[in-house]
């Protein structure tokens, strides 16, 4: 076989980045109101690129042809031309079942198969190329929800020597990146995904203790940080 194509999905998921094709965000907010929401996408390559589009369930592994959302995407393959875009077109098909007092998630995948060079092409050798994938959130915000800018500020942080239980009491998915005492490094190696109304324990690097005062820093709605203070109880 003169040419490879390794579908490396398990293996590389880039916050931003499929190879070539930049999305433009992090993560996506589909609010109900919304008809539809747009996802655009540039091949910054100087080669042709194919792109498919799939939202899943949270497990990366089950292939797009067995997974059922209740969104609709348009297209879901793309042929994109050297320094093209595509936009995708995201729609709810119906709301039916989902959750109207909180937050749903999934993940929203960008398959990035590049074409082959032209020289590779016509050359007896061989060429590897590899097809990534990037998976970013993908939330649905039913109508009724407000205060989503302060909705971290009303995490309960509860210590217990190098552990720390998060409760979030809110209808919102919050991703703290770090909780940070002082201007010391995050106690946290990791950042943390809480789903609405769930409470989650995280290992830290050193202990913390009540009445220690944190600065806790979370992901956006854009995709950018947001930093508050909280004491542990």
């Amino acid at each position: 076989m003169k040419y490879l194509v390794l579908a490396m999905a398990a293996f590389y998921t880039l916050p931003v980045l499929a190879d070539n094709i930049v999305i433009n965000g992090k993560r996506f907010v589909y609010p109900q109101t919304e008809k539809e929401i747009t996802v655009k996408l540039t091949n910054t390559s100087p080669r042709p690129a194919l792109a498919q589009v799939w939202l899943d369930n949270g497990d990366p592994n089950v292939s797009p042809e067995n997974i059922s959302t209740p969104f609709v995407i348009t297209p879901p393959i793309s042929r994109m031309d050297a320094q093209g875009g595509q936009s995708i077109r995201i729609r709810l098909a119906s709301a039916s079942g989902l959750p109207t007092d909180k937050e749903s998630l999934w993940w929203l995948n960008v398959l990035d198969i590049p074409a082959a060079a032209k020289k590779a092409q016509a050359d007896n050798g061989g060429e590897l190329q590899m097809a990534i994938r990037s998976r970013l959130k993908f939330i649905y915000r039913p109508t009724g929800l407000s205060g989503r800018e302060q909705a971290a500020e009303k995490l309960v942080l509860k210590g217990a020597g190098n552990t720390i239980t998060v409760s979030n009491p809110t209808p919102f998915y919050i991703t703290v990146v770090a909780f940070v005492p002082g201007k010391d490094k995050a106690l946290n190696s990791e950042a943390v995904m809480l789903a609405p109304q769930s409470t989650q324990q995280v290992n830290l690097n050193s202990s913390v203790h009540a009445g220690d005062e944190l600065s806790v820093v979370e992901i956006n709605d854009f995709g950018g940080t947001s930093k508050f203070k909280a004491k542990v109880i």
